[in-house]
């Protein structure tokens, strides 16, 4: 991460060029040029879709001027990605104005070329006053009720004083053949009345693993692609972490003075994070589309954010889509004169194969897939913007009122229909192969519940659709519209259909937003495409492996594969140096996670080989011997491994690839096998070569920095 501190000091100017100049000179600039209702917190991020210079990032070529609060002092980041310019004021920008970003000729790519300098323009919202923030409060609270609403259901119903001493986990009934995937179940669930929402985990068979009662803390809790367990926070509007011994370690917030949405949240095990939130403007005149002049609209910000909390990547419904998206049966509060109009209702993202991000809209009744890079949308699959043939789907709205649209390892998608506004109520589980060239949606297998009784199985709101390792189909049929109590909460059904696995609860109104079945390791054994080989020589060896989540300690074991009994070591990090090895000889090796905190131990990774070298390899005097660099790809300390004969003098040098050296250490040597780290944090990522030299010999390495 490089940081830049610079005064952006310019006089006020309204150019005509701004739009078309920013969108000529960056694939990617936020805020969109000519956009309003931003937060005075507002962050600049620019894009090229290249590498960039990072010392061309000068504070002469940037000038940040508000129509109200003048100049500003800015502090300018260039994201790990080396690809993402970030420009965020010292200070908040002053409501209403119009802010005027002039970028000069200068900033350069990593090739050298440079960017013309571009220039545009953006508004920041009004100031609100304390009738705008009760607005907004009850739209926020409007936009919560509306699937309760959508269910027949009072959103009383699920309000109530709640004595958390008393709570419990409430009554389910579980019926299964054998042939489900004996898996743990994650839900929360919310119940009318006396409240008592937990959060809960239990075995297949419907034994508790976990559960609390927090009637604020636990929508969408789930494990996350990172490996740990995640769910809304509604105290502080963002998403919590939990480690493996339910302890928070983590928060994770929205940017830009916007607060997180409860509906989804992703993290992946790089740090990056998406997140979204319902945005509310107030008092917005629709009259021109028969509405009043006075509605209170909920549109949907999007923000990716790197493992620093930076805002890298910011999408917003108002630059990129229309009211009338809106599918009728959502639009029409519009023409019926409601002063609240909930236009978009985003609840799902999920990332595509090739990096992209897929949101799925239930008052669009639509996916869309965005270009992260771009901003652009690249299509529109359902509602009234459709733009694919839907082949083998005979439901005539193919999807409404969707939930929890998901990618699967085969390359296919799967989506929970709720089947809003249309003849019969039924809700079903669907997966879609879709050709996003020609824009072809395959259905290529569904599930509808049979009736029970002669009620069929709809959830107008709410609701999950998980693939199963096995090739079974987990579902949550959400907030129900029947409280008929045969009616299941959760069913697992195989590829043909037929039910494996059901769950009930006994009580009225239970319901849950999602669930999952999960193998839930508490402490997980280190996976085998992690074991890794450093360094060899004919008696020593540098062995390391990937830290799973929870790991205090490890177990390592290693002997000769013609030996009987393994040698165990007790180690603290997740690397190993042995020593005194038989030379040119097969050795085995495997890792055992220790989790203290939870006092639990993971089953064996499985077993790596390696070969020692023959004594015959021999060292010149003085010749440095066996360079080699880990962990590759590094995200911030870089280990350097090699042998020499005699002690003395060696230097590393890293080279970026235009051949410039952007760092340089070197250090006195002791005879035999040496270990140097290094901190690449300061690096952009990128491709570099690592070489290591003394007076007899040098020694590269290419590595890879995030």
């Amino acid at each position: 991460m490089r940081f830049f501190t610079l005064a952006c000091i310019a006089t006020f100017a309204f150019l005509n060029s701004f739009y078309i100049d920013a969108i000529a000179q960056f694939s990617y600039v936020s805020p969109v040029p000519g956009s309003n209702y931003h937060h005075p917190e507002v962050g600049i991020i620019l894009k090229t879709g290249e590498m960039m210079d990072a010392p061309s990032l000068k504070a002469s070529l940037i000038t940040v001027t508000g129509s109200v609060s003048g100049q500003h002092v800015c502090r300018v980041v260039l994201s790990k990605d080396g690809k993402t310019i970030l420009i965020n004021s010292i200070r908040k920008f002053a409501e209403g104005e119009e802010v005027a970003v002039v970028i000069a000729d200068g900033f350069r790519k990593s090739n050298g070329d440079m960017i013309t300098g571009v220039s545009f323009l953006f508004s920041i919202r009004p100031a609100y006053t304390s009738s705008d923030l009760e607005s907004i409060r009850l739209a926020r609270q409007y936009a919560s009720d509306i699937e309760w609403m959508d269910a027949g259901i009072s959103p009383d119903a699920n309000t109530g004083d709640v004595v958390r001493d008393l709570c419990e986990m409430p009554d389910y009934v579980i019926t299964a053949t054998g042939n489900e995937l004996k898996h743990d179940v994650f839900y929360y669930n919310f119940r009318g009345g006396t409240g008592c929402f937990g959060k809960s985990i239990i075995s297949n068979e419907g034994d508790s693993l976990y559960a609390t009662f927090d009637e604020e803390r636990g929508i969408s809790f789930t494990i996350n692609k990172n490996g740990y367990l995640t769910y809304y926070n509604y105290v502080d509007s963002c998403f919590d972490m939990m480690d493996s011994s339910y302890n928070v370690v983590k928060q994770y917030f929205m940017g830009n003075g916007y607060r997180a949405d409860e509906h989804e949240f992703l993290v992946f095990p790089n740090g990056h994070s998406f997140l979204f939130c319902y945005d509310i403007h107030p008092n917005l005149d629709l009259s021109d589309l028969g509405g009043l002049d006075t509605v209170d609209v909920i549109g949907c910000v999007i923000q990716e954010l790197d493992a620093d909390q930076n805002v890298i990547f910011e999408w917003r419904t108002w630059d990129h889509m229309m009211y009338t998206d809106a599918i009728g049966w959502a639009y029409i509060a519009v023409t019926q004169g409601q002063a609240i109009f909930d236009w978009i209702h985003a609840n799902s993202m999920e990332l595509d194969g090739d990096g992209n991000l897929l949101l799925s809209s239930r008052h669009l009744c639509e996916i869309t897939k965005i270009n992260v890079s771009t901003g652009e949308m690249m299509w529109r699959m359902g509602g009234d913007n459709n733009q694919f043939t839907f082949v083998n789907d005979i439901d005539a709205t193919h999807f409404s009122g969707q939930h929890d649209f998901r990618r699967l390892e085969n390359g296919n998608y799967t989506l929970f229909n709720n089947g809003n506004n249309v003849t019969p109520n039924i809700s079903s589980a669907k997966e879609y192969q879709l050709d996003q060239v020609n824009k072809v949606a395959t259905l290529v297998w569904s599930y509808k519940h049979p009736m029970i009784g002669t009620t069929n199985v709809f959830g107008p709101a709410m609701g999950s659709a998980q693939r199963l390792s096995n090739g079974n189909t987990f579902i949550n049929w959400g907030l129900l519209s029947s409280n008929v109590p045969q009616v299941p909460r959760f069913t697992e059904v195989d590829a043909a259909g037929n039910i494996v696995w059901e769950f009930n609860f006994d009580g009225e109104y239970y319901i849950c937003y999602r669930a999952y079945k999960f193998d839930w390791n508490r402490c997980a054994p280190v996976a085998d495409s992690m074991l890794q080989l450093n360094y060899i020589t004919a008696d020593s060896a540098i062995l390391s492996w990937a830290q799973p989540n929870f790991s205090s300690s490890y177990i390592f074991e290693y002997k000769l594969e013609s030996a009987t009994d393994w040698i165990s070591i007790p180690v603290a990090d997740n690397t190993i140096t042995l020593d005194n090895l038989q030379p040119d000889s097969a050795y085995l090796w495997r890792v055992q996670s220790v989790c203290s905190s939870i006092e639990e131990t993971s089953a064996y990774s499985g077993i790596a080989a390696f070969n020692t070298l023959s004594t015959t390899v021999l060292l010149a005097s003085g010749e440095v011997m066996g360079l080699s660099v880990f962990p590759n790809p590094v995200d911030q300390y870089l280990t350097i491994s090699f042998q020499v004969e005699v002690s003395g003098p060696v230097s590393v040098s890293v080279v970026n690839l235009p051949g410039e050296t952007v760092l340089y250490e070197s250090w006195t040597t002791s005879a035999g096998l040496n270990r140097k780290v290094i901190n690449t944090s300061k690096l952009t990522a990128g491709v570099y070569t690592i070489s290591l030299k003394n007076d007899q010999s040098i020694l590269r390495k290419q590595v890879i920095i995030h």
